[in-house]
């Protein structure tokens, strides 16, 4: 079940603040908004000529989606662009180092001017701080291996951008998704199950519970149903630099499911 709600003025008023919030806590890994801005001049003036408008003209790339052949962490871009690709269609570019920095910005976010990018390292490094370091293996799973107690992350990098990846690893709650929520059921005959909401409709619910066993419920036969709005991951701010955050970044990004 998907809930939809009305953007209200005050609503736009919090999402925008917490943009800015987040630019503020994340500037030693984040770019700048002149940045995605020029890197959008930029790359109309340069690059649309052969990428297309959206990023998409070349057969098996998709920079608006992060998707590419030989790029993976923003270093690759700025060596791809710089140097181009010997015996393709890429030519050599000369870029001054902030020219750089502008394309991959631009890339970063989306190809949107008006939005947030965020630094992308390596995701060997990511891949390690994901199992060890920064704890996600605990809960997640990854390409058929790790618990469900977590939401399985095999495909995270194809329906979310690198902004909502590292706003997600710094704000838990706020990028939750509310089917996701953890709930706490108490039923009929007085039993207590935790767990993590997998499906609901008007008379049933579907959890994961603590022991990762899958659980249909029916809700007339519930004495409580409680939806939590605090989401169990802990944040990973202050525990991670931002160097480790775009690594981290970069891993949960190269996971794109099956191609």
């Amino acid at each position: 079940m998907f809930i939809r709600a009305r953007c209200t003025p005050w609503a736009l008023l919090l999402t925008l603040v917490s943009a800015s919030s987040l630019q503020a806590q994340t500037s030693d890994h984040q770019y700048s908004a002149a940045d995605v801005e020029s890197g959008s001049r930029l790359y109309v003036a340069q690059c649309a000529l052969c990428h297309g408008p959206t990023g998409e003209a070349v057969a098996g790339i998709n920079l608006r989606r992060n998707l590419f052949r030989r790029a993976a962490s923003d270093d690759d871009l700025r060596g791809v662009i710089a140097n181009g690709v010997p015996g393709s269609g890429m030519p050599p570019f000369t870029f001054q180092p902030r020219e750089l920095d502008a394309l991959v910005a631009f890339i970063r976010a989306g190809f949107d001017a008006g939005g947030v990018a965020v630094k992308v390292g390596r995701a060997g490094s990511g891949q390690a701080l994901f199992e060890g370091k920064a704890g996600c293996a605990a809960c997640h799973r990854v390409n058929g291996s790790g618990p469900r107690l977590a939401p399985d992350l095999s495909d995270i990098g194809a329906v979310r951008p690198p902004s909502l990846l590292q706003r997600k690893l710094l704000e838990p709650t706020a990028t939750m998704w509310p089917i996701n929520r953890p709930v706490r059921i108490v039923t009929r005959e007085g039993r207590t199950i935790r767990g993590r909401r997998l499906n609901e409709d008007t008379h049933t619910v579907q959890i994961i519970d603590e022991h990762e066993q899958l659980v249909s419920l029916v809700k007339a036969d519930l004495r409580e149903y409680e939806v939590m709005t605090a989401s169990p991951m802990p944040s990973v701010e202050g525990k991670l630099t931002g160097e480790e955050l775009a690594d981290l970044v970069a891993y949960l990004l190269s996971l794109k499911g099956l191609q």
